[in-house]
């Protein structure tokens, strides 16, 4: 046994303390080689029995990837070069996801459907979501077993790599938001008619319209507040932001000190004022034009179309607007950067340069990768939809153009990533994974729920039995490794207790197979009228209470 600050020194400078009384320990080498051992064995059996052999090897590329992710974001030397690359990697991530368990779905479906008779429906159907669900949790397992080889699915690690993954993906938004807009609004007055987003875009063109040149000769009281209140609003932070007391000298400090106060609460005023006023502009949604010019007379109602229909009036609001918040904007993000140390500025802001290599990568390979991916899917997809996808992509393509639709994509791959490491942050974060070794228990779960599903896709039992017993071993072998790791360090020579231990849980979980493939083969040919079902059933139960019982102890 190791002293005192062996045990509380993590092995490497790794496994920091992530809350005052549970540690996240990594476990001992020869542990994390039998968790991804055990986990890559068993979650590639699984998946290649039930599906075809691609999705397991882009799973196994994907929980590579994660890891790799991991241990960059973990990193402390060259942090903006590894932030930067793991920002890149998460387009892999993604991909590698989608792939494997999207072409699981279409492959299978395609495979299922159409079918000769309808009472082949329901189980056909039944075969593709297990299958689906077999893919799925064999590429979680895969992420556990390789998160643990790695050790880096620690909670705050997988919260600051979540945090990368929507930063990053913020870029890829914008630029292909930016693209989509851009090509619709060129496209609104020509002969081009959009196949998809025809409808969105009147509406989009319809809300432009009334914000920023609303139809002369009537009333629009609600837009007109909405951008007076959006203006003082602006102003008030705009000008209170600015540094008065930095830029004044002794002379003028009190004269623009108190000319800045009487700018921010006339600003604020006039929010006050607007809001009250924006329930009352309602009136006009409920009566019609005649109606509200009867009620108001033509005089006072001829002067607030003019004024609310002004377009002069509010271009001045918008620019209002677009200057005094980017005036707040920029002066808070300068106020950051001043208290903030370079390196960690530099940090924050690589994942944004990681989501501007995403965009230019789109750039540069759009012309090459986009006809080969919309083959891929459409040769994955039935018959019938097959002739409808590759229908609107074309339709699609041939409106937007390559650029735009593989910025798209892109966009959404990362995105995907966001979404996928912001779920793994929130199980890792609320306890759903014990900390003491989050990733074999990822792994076993994966698993564990790959062979509870894996019977619905025609696996068969000694499969799906050897999954249950991979599980066992993956999570009591990681848990063990944890605790050794804990007191004698992760590099120590625990290879013959290890051993032996992994040996025994070996021995009890392929003992406890062998128990219930005997039990089903009996019940399978008894029936409640013979004599030896009940006492046999008894006794399985007596057993299974007592091994139970053992377990927990």
């Amino acid at each position: 046994m190791a002293d005192a600050d062996a045990r509380d020194a993590p092995a490497d400078g790794e496994g920091a303390a992530t809350g005052p009384s549970v540690r996240t320990e990594l476990p001992t080498r020869a542990s994390a080689a039998v968790v991804l051992v055990v986990t890559l064995a068993a979650a590639v059996a699984l998946m290649g029995r039930v599906a075809p052999t691609l999705p397991a090897v882009v799973a196994v590329a994907h929980a590579a990837a994660v890891a790799a992710s991991l241990w960059l974001v973990d990193r402390d030397r060259w942090r903006g070069t590894a932030t930067a690359a793991a920002g890149v990697l998460a387009l892999g991530v993604g991909a590698s996801f989608a792939v494997a368990v999207g072409y699981t779905f279409l492959a299978l479906l395609a495979a299922a459907y159409p079918v000769p008779e309808v009472a082949q429906i329901r189980p056909r159907g039944l075969r593709v979501a297990s299958a689906t669900v077999v893919v799925l949790g064999g590429t979680l397992a895969l992420v556990g077993g390789f998160a643990t080889a790695a050790g880096r699915l620690r909670p705050e690690t997988v919260r600051a790599y979540a945090k990368l993954a929507v930063k990053t993906f913020v870029v890829p938004l914008v630029v292909a938001a930016l693209m989509l807009l851009t090509t619709l609004l060129a496209r609104l007055g020509g002969a081009g008619e959009a196949p998809v987003f025809a409808p969105l875009a009147e509406r989009l063109a319809g809300a432009v319209g009334a914000v920023v040149a609303p139809v002369p000769g009537r009333t629009h009281l609600l837009t007109f507040a909405a951008l007076v209140a959006a203006a003082s609003l602006a102003v008030a932070r705009g000008v209170d932001a600015l540094p008065v007391d930095e830029l004044s000298t002794p002379r003028t400090d009190d004269r623009v000190e108190a000319a800045t106060d009487a700018v921010v609460r006339a600003a604020r005023r006039t929010l006050v004022v607007t809001a009250f006023a924006l329930p009352v502009t309602l009136v006009e949604v409920v009566l019609a034009p005649a109606d509200l010019r009867s009620l108001l007379s033509p005089g006072v109602y001829g002067l607030l179309a003019a004024v609310t229909a002004s377009h002069g009036l509010r271009a001045l609001l918008l620019a209002t607007v677009l200057v005094a918040g980017g005036t707040a904007a920029v002066v808070w993000l300068l106020g950051r950067l001043a208290r903030t140390d370079a390196v960690d500025a530099v940090v924050a802001l690589t994942p944004f340069v990681g989501g501007g290599a995403v965009v230019a990568l789109a750039v540069a390979v759009h012309g090459v990768v986009l006809a080969p991916t919309l083959s891929f899917v459409a040769d994955a997809l039935p018959g019938g939809f097959e002739t409808v996808f590759v229908r609107q992509s074309d339709a699609v393509v041939a409106f937007y153009g390559s650029l735009p639709v593989v910025t798209t994509l892109a966009a959404v791959l990362v995105g995907m990533t966001a979404a996928l490491s912001l779920a793994l942050a929130v199980v890792a974060s609320t306890g759903a994974l014990p900390e003491s070794a989050p990733g074999p228990a990822l792994a076993a779960a994966g698993i564990f729920v790959a062979a509870a599903f894996a019977p619905g896709a025609d696996a068969g039992p000694p499969l799906v039995l050897g999954g249950v017993v991979a599980a066992f071993v993956v999570w009591d072998a990681g848990e063990y490794g944890a605790v050794l790791g804990r007191e004698v360090g992760r590099g120590a020579d625990t290879l013959a207790p290890e051993s032996v231990h992994v040996g025994a849980t070996l021995a009890v979980g392929v003992g406890a197979a062998g128990f219930a493939a005997v039990a089903h083969r009996v019940a399978a040919n008894a029936t409640i009228a013979d004599v030896t079902t009940v006492p046999f059933a008894l006794a399985v139960v007596v057993a299974g209470l007592l091994l139970l019982v053992v377990a927990l102890r």
